[in-house]
C-alpha cells in the first residue's frame, strides 16, 4: 500500500479542509490569549497614563504576531496526517492538537506576563 499516493484534486481538497478547520479556530485561540492579556495586564494598563495604555497595546500586537505564526505550525501536521490512511481517525482527534497548542500558548503567555511583573 502506497501511503502518499494522492491526486492534485485530493491534495487541494485536504488543503482547503485544513484551512477551513484551523482558521475557524484561530479566532478562539486569539480570544483566549487576549483574555489572558486583559486579565493580567488590563488593570495596569488602565490605571496609568494614556501612554501606558498605548505601550500596552503595542506589546500585545508584538506578541500577537509570533503567537499567530506559531499557530500556523498546525497546518503541516494536519495536512500530512490527512494524506495518510489514518485520515478518518485524525479528523476526529485533531481537536487535541488545537487544545494542546492553545494550552501551550496560554502557558507561555502567562509565563511572559508573570515574568514581566516579577522583574
Amino acid at each position: 500500500m502506497q501511503m502518499w499516493n494522492f491526486s492534485k484534486l485530493e491534495f487541494s481538497e485536504r488543503l482547503f479542509d485544513s484551512i477551513r478547520y484551523w482558521e475557524l479556530r484561530r479566532v478562539v485561540y486569539n480570544l483566549v490569549l487576549l483574555t489572558l492579556a486583559v486579565v493580567c495586564w488590563g488593570p495596569e494598563m488602565l490605571s496609568g497614563r494614556p501612554i501606558d495604555f498605548f505601550a500596552g497595546v503595542l506589546v500585545l500586537v508584538v506578541f500577537a504576531v509570533p503567537a499567530n505564526l506559531l499557530y500556523c505550525a498546525a497546518y503541516p501536521v494536519d495536512l500530512a496526517l490527512q494524506l495518510t490512511p489514518w485520515r478518518g481517525l485524525w479528523t476526529r482527534c485533531r481537536w487535541l492538537l488545537f487544545l494542546c497548542g492553545t494550552v501551550l500558548a496560554s502557558a507561555i503567555a502567562i509565563w511572559v506576563m508573570v515574568g514581566d511583573h516579577m522583574a
